[in-house]
């Protein structure tokens, strides 16, 4: 009668491995969850790791690679996404700055206005507040404002906030080496199909 074959269990930071490679999903979802790949990838190392010892007593190898591929293609998926929503969110955020700077100096603070928040303007409790006239000459008042129309603003940073809004602080120098700080939002304006991003900016101060 013929011997039977040695049985070897699974290793468990095999299937351990596969399980987060699976899960490392959820990671394109949020960056909080970037962890998982990492530690997938930790998993799937040490269980190949395991295996490779001679006469090794579990196997596994199938699910630890599996595990080891999902961890690192979709933690490496997480990142560039990442990296490419952050490099999206800083063009549009400058871009915005740039108009808001661009019309300001050209001597269209309306239009600038239009690029704004009305939360930007200071408050008044005059009953002619809501006129447009009086808003424009209100918004060309602003001390960051002037500042802007009477220098060649130069856009030298722009980082994100970190906020919930996802706001962007963005830095422009002026002649006089004075800088202004603009806080560019997205907002999303409702449409017939659908929402669209539109960014605005929300407030502006010269830093003393």
């Amino acid at each position: 009668m013929d011997e039977a074959p040695d049985y070897r269990p699974v290793s468990p930071l095999a299937v351990a491995a596969a399980v987060l490679g699976c899960c490392s999903a959820v990671a394109l979802a949020t960056p909080f969850a970037w962890f998982v790949p990492l530690v997938g990838v930790v998993a799937a190392v040490a269980a190949l790791a395991d295996l490779a010892r001679p006469a090794a007593p579990r196997v596994g190898r199938l699910p630890a690679l599996l595990g080891l591929a999902l961890a690192v293609g979709f933690g490496a998926q997480a990142v560039s996404d990442a990296a490419v929503g952050r490099w999206i969110e800083r063009t549009r955020a400058v871009a915005t700055a740039t108009a808001w700077l661009d019309a300001i100096h050209a001597g269209r603070p309306a239009e600038a206005l239009g690029i704004s928040s009305r939360s930007i303007l200071p408050a008044t409790g005059s009953p002619d507040a809501e006129n447009e006239t009086d808003q424009t000459d209100r918004f060309a008042a602003l001390p960051a404002v002037k500042a802007v129309a009477g220098g060649r603003p130069t856009i030298t940073s722009a980082t994100p906030l970190g906020t919930d809004d996802r706001a962007w602080l963005v830095r422009a120098t002026i002649d006089e080496g004075r800088v202004v700080r603009i806080i560019a939002v997205p907002r999303t304006a409702a449409k017939r199909r659908g929402g669209i991003e539109r960014w605005t900016v929300t407030a502006v101060e010269v830093e003393s």
